[in-house]
């Protein structure tokens, strides 16, 4: 098996735990600012608005010290179900990445050799090295903002011209999450997400925006942890309210 797979799949041996949260919005408002409740209701009605999609572009993502890069495919439908497989010669699956409901599979085609375990934050941190949510991986790859769960939001002007700050507050003022957006609200540039205790854990950076029948996607996704890019996305091509295949979010064969 090649060294690049084997790194890849023993990512995914162990479960982890899970995420909770109970979002209760209050706001806090700077004179002349985008009201906060109004720019997390459209962020999460965008979300809801894509039912389903479908994309292909290339994939650069660090596993173990090395940075690979490869032809990607996926599809996703609410309530959260995905599906990424990865690319080899003449455009066949190498390596598929399922997400249905609470389980994640993942099948290296060349080896015939399928994993399974819990869909966690930690075991996908395992993959892309940054403790993103599986939700929110949902919903960045259907070209939207994840909003984490929050108590409080207050906003700022940025010190880039035309953005504001966005930042979203658990209880006791701990800082979960900030945005940067621009447009007058309509685009979100970048955010920030924090564990609770003001440490970062991890930044995605939204660029080449654009409109994609009513709806505002991205061409390029970039995650970083604290110091450097961990995982790219070039968008090529993207669909909304795409049928998905019977069958698509489960693996071929049995898992172990």
């Amino acid at each position: 098996m090649p060294r690049h797979t084997l790194l890849i799949l023993a990512t995914f041996v162990l479960p982890f735990y899970a995420v909770a949260c109970a979002p209760t919005p209050r706001a806090a408002l700077e004179v002349g600012a985008p009201d906060p409740a109004s720019l997390i209701a459209s962020l999460k009605e965008r979300q809801n608005e894509i039912k389903s999609f479908r994309g292909l572009g290339e994939l650069s993502l660090m596993v173990g010290s090395e940075r690979q890069t490869t032809r990607v495919a996926w599809i996703g439908s609410q309530p959260g179900n995905l599906r990424v497989e990865t690319l080899g010669l003449w455009g066949l699956p190498h390596l598929t990445f399922i997400i249905n409901g609470s389980t994640f599979y993942l099948y290296a085609h060349a080896e015939d050799r399928c994993f399974k375990g819990k869909a966690t934050a930690r075991s996908l941190s395992r993959l892309v090295s940054v403790p993103l949510r599986v939700e929110d991986l949902f919903v960045v790859l259907s070209g939207q903002v994840p909003v984490l769960p929050f108590r409080d939001a207050k906003i700022r002007r940025s010190e880039k011209a035309g953005q504001w700050c966005l930042a979203l507050y658990k209880g006791w003022g701990r800082l979960v999450e900030r945005m940067w957006i621009a447009e007058g609200g309509k685009t979100v540039e970048e955010i920030e997400v924090f564990n609770g205790r003001g440490k970062l854990q991890y930044r995605v950076a939204f660029t080449q925006v654009r409109e994609v029948k009513g709806v505002w996607i991205p061409r390029r996704i970039i995650i970083s942890n604290e110091q450097d890019p961990v995982l790219s996305l070039h968008v090529e091509e993207f669909l909304t309210e795409v049928a998905i295949p019977e069958g698509a979010y489960e693996p071929n064969i049995a898992c172990d």
